[in-house]
């Protein structure tokens, strides 16, 4: 094998990073050999020229794996000279591990009901106390059978507290690290990760729950101005937890660069926002022949000023993000900046929605997202901002209408087709926004921006994985919801257990407090942990 005699420039580009030009990642001397760390998270374009002759791969590293190549004039291949283990094999392992718990559990439960109430049980118990005390004198053996048990629907839609309850388990787990494996973490600027379906799922149950509390107060006469006072509170206790949380991490103690936008003020703004165009206009009763022939449509016919509003706000974003001229960016920039696009908007992360929270925070906004590290942006850029609440606001709508859905229909099939064709529909609306690819649609999907796309695609897994827990949980009852069921059971029994108080505490005490002289306030002496959902 003959190995180059001349210095030899290796350059790669990771998939990933859409529109970047190569980078250099080692220049080796003749005759010698060198190392490369790569990111294994993401295909890695590698090449090195000689004589005008490129010879280049693409090629998905493993991680932990030791690979050779050897530059030669004959472009040979990379090829593993150490395997390892597989990443994969301990997510594996606890999936399989709960699964086989699970089935265990389920069986045991099977069992014990099956012969509870059995009647060859019965006289096989009957049977052996004949046995040991003597028979009666009338040998018939009487079995009093209950009658089957009618099935009432409850009151209470347990799967509602099921898909929150997942959602807090995900939470939980993603902010821990989320083992390091790179679907729970965020998508770097477009795409979807497992990751980024947790804060959007919140936001859409967050609509339910308030359709399914607002009806019960408005059925109960409560004042309207009583009902709007405490949205209005609990909108300014989730932001206030959201300003702790941020000058947790604020790592230099200075309020001229304490974050302002945030997770848990997205909700709270959101929620208000919602909240005040819901209790507006929700009627208290509706009669029963109100809609005539458009009966089929009542759940969406009773909400019509709200669905102008909310499709007014979808609009202002669509207009907002196209036809504002961004200084030295020009208009429609839905990129990361930095080095996307051969780096001509190296300054333009987030295009019109980052330019606005730029003006609005200056330096109180998010000085890592998610892109810095692959695109190398220069700018900040805050997933939080403030267009981004106008889409929110249409998916807390989404969930609104299913709890529309919920209290207009009673007939558990018609819910559930209902359900499952909002999301069928707006899914297939996302999707055709995005182009049904990554980087190449109108609108792609992406959570930094908040965009429509994303808000319709996650919405409409919202409904369909919400009809789902819905059939096998309240209707079927082939899964009581454990153990997805138990965050949210806690926290009825409990308010310190609620999502809002287990992010603060998980942020407050992941890490174990350090004083520090400079101030003796609480959020300023823990030690900052890992950035929360963003």
């Amino acid at each position: 094998m003959f190995i180059l005699c001349e210095t030899v420039k290796v350059s790669g580009q990771y998939d990933e990073c859409n529109g970047c030009e190569f980078q250099t990642l080692a220049v080796v001397p003749p005759y010698s050999n060198t190392s490369i760390v790569v990111n294994t998270q993401y295909s890695l374009h590698i090449n090195y020229t000689r004589n005008n002759t490129i010879c280049k791969f693409n090629k998905l590293f493993y991680e932990h794996y030791r690979y050779k190549w050897n530059l030669t004039e004959n472009c040979s291949g990379i090829y593993i000279e150490e395997p390892a283990d597989s990443a994969y094999l301990p997510i594996l392992s606890a999936f399989i591990i709960l699964f086989a718990f699970g089935t265990i559990w389920y069986m045991v439960k099977c069992i014990y009901k099956c012969t509870k109430n059995n009647e060859i049980w019965q006289r096989y118990i009957i049977r052996t106390t004949d046995n040991d005390f003597g028979s009666p004198l009338d040998n018939s053996t009487l079995i009093n059978e209950r009658p089957p048990s009618v099935r009432k629907h409850p009151h209470r839609i347990k799967s509602i507290d099921v898909f929150r309850g997942l959602c807090i388990c995900v939470m939980i787990f993603v902010n821990y690290g989320g083992g390091g494996y790179w679907f729970f973490k965020h998508s770097v600027w477009n795409g979807l990760t497992v990751a980024d379906l947790v804060f959007p799922w919140f936001v859409w149950i967050m609509g339910l729950s308030l359709t399914v509390s607002l009806s019960n107060k408005l059925r109960r006469a409560t004042p309207r101005r009583q009902i709007l006072m405490g949205i209005l509170q609990r909108a300014l206790v989730l932001v206030l937890i959201g300003i702790i949380l941020n000058s947790n991490e604020n790592q230099d103690h200075d309020l001229t660069t304490l974050r302002f936008p945030g997770v848990l003020q997205r909700l709270g703004v959101t929620y208000l926002i919602v909240g005040v165009i819901e209790v507006t206009f929700a009627k208290r009763t509706v009669s029963v022949n109100e809609f005539g022939r458009l009966a089929f449509l009542e759940d969406i016919l009773i909400a019509i000023p709200q669905w102008i509003i909310m499709l007014t706000f979808a609009l202002v974003h669509i207009l907002i993000t196209f036809l504002v001229e961004v200084p030295g960016c020009g208009r429609g920039y839905l990129g990361p900046g930095g080095l996307e696009d051969l780096g001509h908007h190296v300054n333009c992360t987030g295009g019109a929605a980052g330019y606005i929270d730029r003006l609005v925070f200056g330096e109180h906004m998010y000085k890592k997202p998610s892109c810095q590290f692959l695109y190398e942006t220069k700018v900040y850029y805050d997933p939080e901002g403030m267009l981004g609440t106008l889409t929110s606001c249409l998916l807390m709508y989404m969930g609104v209408q299913a709890g529309h859905i919920l209290h207009t229909y009673t007939n558990v099939k018609t819910r559930t087709i209902r359900w499952v064709v909002w999301g069928l529909a707006t899914g297939l609306i996302g999707c055709i926004l995005c182009g049904f690819t990554k980087n190449n649609g109108l609108i792609p999907l992406n959570k930094n921006l908040w965009s429509l796309s994303f808000v319709l695609v996650v919405g409409g897994m919202a409904f369909l994985i919400e009809a789902y827990f819905f059939v096998m949980v309240d209707i079927l009852r082939k899964w009581g919801g454990r153990p997805l069921f138990y965050p949210e059971y806690a926290a009825k029994r409990d308010p310190s257990t609620s999502p809002a108080c287990l992010l603060l505490g998980k942020s407050l005490w992941l890490e174990p407090p350090i004083p520090t002289p400079q101030s003796a306030h609480l959020p300023v002496c823990i030690a900052p942990p890992h950035s929360p959902i963003a």
